[in-house]
Formats: C-alpha cells, structure tokens, sequence
C-alpha cells in the first residue's frame, strides 16, 4: 500500500500564490485553491505525477428511457487512491498535497436517472483530478510553506531536486501585463425566452410537480490570451473564500469565484453551507443595509433557502450517524463586492462506513444549484436549458486519502476557457411565486464579478 508523509521543506515569505501561479510554465497542470478573502490558508499545487480525468456518454438501458452513464466519475478517482495513505500533522495547514480536481455537473448522470441534454457539450473534460505531492501552502498571515508528499520508494535525492525547483520558481521572472480589452460577455438567452421558461417552471409548480428549481442559461466571450491574468485582475476586486484556479496540459482552463462551499469533511465531521437568496450591493452604506434587510425579511428568499436546507439535510443524512444532522443556522446575509446572499449551515457525523465515493453520490450535485425535489428539477433544468452545464454547478476541491479530509467548492461564479472562447453560466432559484424580469435581472447581477457592463442591468431599488 503506497504511503506519503507530507514534509515541509521550506518555509518562507514567497511572493502571493495567485503570482506564482502566473510563473508557472505552461503544461504543467496548476491548480489554485485561494482563499482570496485572506479567511483561511490557499494552496497551489502543480505537475501531478498522475492523472485520472474522462468523459460520460449515456449506458444501455435506464430507468424512464433516460440511462444512467456509462462510467462512475467518483468510483474511478476513488479507485486510482484507493490504495494510498497519506500522512500529515493534525495541526498542518489544510488542504495541502494529495488529490486536486473537479467534477462537472454532468456527473450526476451516474447516480440519478434525468435526461441528457443534447446541446453543444463544453470543450472540457466531464470531471478532471490528479495526484499533486508538491504544494504551497499560503495561510492567513502570509507565511508560504513549501510542501513535498514523500513516497516509500522516493531516492534520497528528490526532495532536495523538488526544493531546488521551488527555488526556481520564487526566483522567475514576473510574466508581462496582459494588454487584453475588457470582457464582452453576450447572453445566449434573449430575455423573453429566458422569462418564458421562468413561466413554464411556475406552471409546473403550481401543478405540485415541484417546489423550487435552479434555472441557468449561458453567457459568452472572445477568450483572453491569458486566462491566468484574467484570473488574478478579478480576484483582486472580487475576493471570496472559494476561489479557483485549474489549467489542463492543453491550455484549457476553468476560473472560479466562488462563495459556496459544497462540502467540508474533517473524518467524521461534514458540513455543507448552501446559497439561496440574491440581492445587489447598495450605492452607499444607507442603502446596502435596506437591501440586506429587503433579502432578510422576504418570504420568498426565506422560503427558497429553507427548501434548499431542507434537501441539504436529506442528502447529509444519506451518510450520516443517525441522529446527527444539526441547522447551527438556516440563513444569514452574507456580503459580497457585486452582491450579497442568504447562507445556513448544515452538520453532520459521518458512518465511518462511508467513504469518498459514497459521500459524492449521496450530495451531487449540490442542492442549492438543482431545486426540489433534485429529480424532477433535474429533469425540468434539462427539459428548458437545453445544454449541458459543464462544469459550472459541480464541484471543484481538494481530498487527502486516508486521512478522510477535504474541501470542495461549488462551482458558481465559474467560467471556463477553451477554443478561443470564455463561456460562463448565470443561475437563479425559480419559485412559485417568482417573477419571471427579476429573476433574469438577477442572473444578469451575477455575472456582474466578470463584466461590470454584462447588458444593461437596471440599478432597483430595495423592495
């Protein structure tokens, strides 16, 4: 059985990890995991020495005419660690080395019967993650930890040939400043085809075929010549506690900001923190406080938010010591740069019983970004979108074997680069009572973080 003792080789006063990231060669398989609002510890993590990424199409057979995929994206991931052990200091900044990587909403196809959308596929893989055994590790005070993932079978020489690349890296030069013009994101969507579905989903609620339903279309760009650059110009005017970063080896790239996180297991302790509930960023500090009071005291933010817990509980539950699912809270207004939102917090023991795999396909995807019940609102998503998600509403994180911790975001606030063009998707939660101009204004709010001049969202006042 391999076995990995997590070593600090050096620690330092390096340069920020999203300018290390731009140093980077190409090809070399980078991911970011930034805590970009300075709450807790990012890492980077680079040139994994081993790969497991694929692609779904639907398997023979299936319930409602609709088959389930023809491979299980965790099993196989779970499959290619499953035999490893990975040893670090309980005290250790975390995450640190082990398994980085991503699972695209598509592969939920391998656990929940739903139709398959036959629109134009994205360019990425289905679900991409990778063994990386070095890592910098940045925490909240500054100090940079350069980590190397030792193996039994190692030469003595390794890590010290590893430190020496580190070194060459703190030493590389800055790249130059991209010279790119400013995003012009276009809807896919025209506002009347997207309020005609918002009509369709109230229809279908009204008939009790379901209570909530997360509708998203998508928006699209002339790519950046360096989706690294672009990555680091956002962050540093749209921090969140989930961002992003992950290159593959032909330059395909998925950029996250992401205030969501999905799940969070320490052993036996999970906890998800869901979304629902959207309102601006006032013009001044005056009308800022009556917007978060407006997302506060509606009953229809409230209401989509409780359902949402409501399924978080129920798909916590599936891997949970009976008896241990707690709400510590069922929604508070947290603020954004563009925007603010409505969180709960939702705990839970784990049975030991269940591992990784298990964990995934009893949670994804995420119920904040599906609806109730998840089934059928993923049925009614296909039915009206159309087209695949991609990545955007999966999940995008970190998992150290053995050790049974790990980290993952959902991929909210996420665009993605390949074949000369930048795509992205805005969602909003659609409910009975939703009406169907607010609801495309208010997708068109969220992707305000990319372009602030995304079409002409209208400056509202608080209801």
């Amino acid at each position: 059985m391999p076995q990995f003792q997590t070593r600090i080789l050096e620690e330092t006063e390096a340069p920020p990890l999203d300018l290390l990231l731009a140093r980077l060669p190409p090809h070399c398989r980078p991911l970011l995991l930034d805590a970009s609002d300075g709450s807790g510890s990012s890492v980077l993590v680079w040139s994994p020495d081993q790969v497991c990424e694929g692609s779904l199409r639907p398997g023979s057979g299936g319930r409602h005419g609709w088959p389930l995929a023809d491979r299980d994206p965790v099993a196989e991931v779970e499959a290619a660690f499953a035999h490893e052990t990975w040893h670090q200091e309980e005290d250790f900044p975390f995450p640190s080395c082990g398994w980085f990587g991503w699972f695209g909403f598509e592969c939920g196809h391998a656990w929940e019967a739903w139709p398959w959308a036959e629109g134009d596929r994205n360019p990425l893989p289905d679900w991409s993650f990778a063994r990386y055994r070095r890592a910098a590790v940045r925490d909240a005070q500054g100090w940079t930890r350069f980590c190397w993932a030792e193996g039994e079978g190692d030469s003595p020489s390794m890590a010290q040939e590893t430190l020496s690349s580190w070194h060459d890296l703190l030493q590389a030069p800055n790249p130059p400043v991209s010279q790119d013009p400013p995003l012009v994101l276009q809807p896919r969507s025209k506002p009347d085809d997207f309020q005609a579905q918002v009509t369709q989903l109230r229809h279908a609620i009204a008939q009790g075929e379901l209570f909530q339903a997360n509708l998203s279309h998508a928006l699209h760009s002339p790519a950046p010549s360096c989706p690294r650059s672009l990555y680091r110009s956002v962050r540093a005017q749209q921090p969140t506690r989930f961002s992003a970063y992950w290159e593959d080896d032909q330059g395909r790239s998925l950029l996250s900001w992401s205030p969501e996180c999905f799940l969070r297991v320490n052993s036996q302790e999970i906890c998800t923190r869901p979304i629902k509930g959207t309102a601006p960023r006032g013009r001044d500090p005056r009308e800022d406080q009556q917007w978060a009071a407006a997302l506060e005291s509606s009953d229809k933010e409230r209401a989509e938010l409780t359902m949402i817990v409501d399924m978080a509980r129920n798909d916590l539950g599936r891997v949970a010591r009976p008896g241990t699912v707690r709400t510590p809270s069922v929604g508070e207004v947290e603020a954004w740069p563009t925007l603010q939102h409505r969180i709960a917090t939702v705990r839970a023991q784990r049975d030991p019983a269940f591992g990784f795999a298990d964990l995934l396909r009893a949670t994804f995807p995420p119920a904040s970004v599906t609806g109730a019940p998840k089934v059928r609102a993923l049925q009614a998503i296909v039915e009206l979108e159309g087209e695949p998600r991609g990545p955007y509403c999966g999940t995008l994180g970190h998992w150290l074997p053995g050790a049974e911790r790990g980290v993952f975001s959902v991929l909210i606030r996420t665009a993605t680069v390949a074949h000369d063009s930048l795509r992205m998707h805005v969602g909003a939660g659609i409910v009975w009572d939703s009406d169907p101009k607010r609801e495309w204004e208010e997708t068109l709010l969220k992707a305000r973080y990319l372009d602030p001049e995304v079409v002409g969202v209208p400056v509202l006042a608080p209801s």
